[in-house]
């Protein structure tokens, strides 16, 4: 077990870097008319409010129980990896880097579905609709 430990701690510190390297999406708004007239600054207040507000409301930009169910897809299925290698092997080479793998595979998937940037659907589109309220047009999320 302690010959993991510097594999788990090299996983770890990966995933901090990748994590601190992803920015999350905001609304592109389409160059309409009510966009020209109150300027980029004042549409990046606007964002920042509906963000805010979506929140409060309880349209959280990540969803909890899905970035979970993907970590635990995906550490099943690095664990049945990690066994059928382990089995193959046979060694302490083989158990080492299953464990290895398994802990990457863990360490890519927390940080795809709470880093990628992407928020939760509902969050959007509560952002999205109180733009569209505020007179902007929202085309995608970058």
């Amino acid at each position: 077990m302690k010959e993991l430990r510097p594999l788990l701690l090299l996983a770890l510190i990966g995933l901090v870097l990748m994590a601190a390297g992803c920015g999350k999406k905001r609304p592109v708004l389409y160059p309409n008319a009510h966009l020209e007239s109150v300027g980029m600054q004042v549409a990046q207040a606007d964002i920042d409010a509906c963000i805010l507000k979506a929140e409060e409301a309880g349209a959280a930009a990540i969803d909890g129980n899905e970035a979970a169910g993907k970590v635990a897809t995906s550490a099943g299925i690095a664990a049945a990896a990690g066994a059928v290698f382990a089995a193959i092997i046979g060694n302490d080479v083989g158990r080492t880097a299953a464990a290895a793998g398994g802990a990457a595979a863990a360490g890519q998937t927390v940080s795809e579905a709470v880093n990628s940037g992407d928020p939760a659907a509902i969050h959007k589109q509560f952002v999205d609709r109180c733009l569209r309220d505020k007179g902007y047009d929202v085309i995608g999320w970058k």
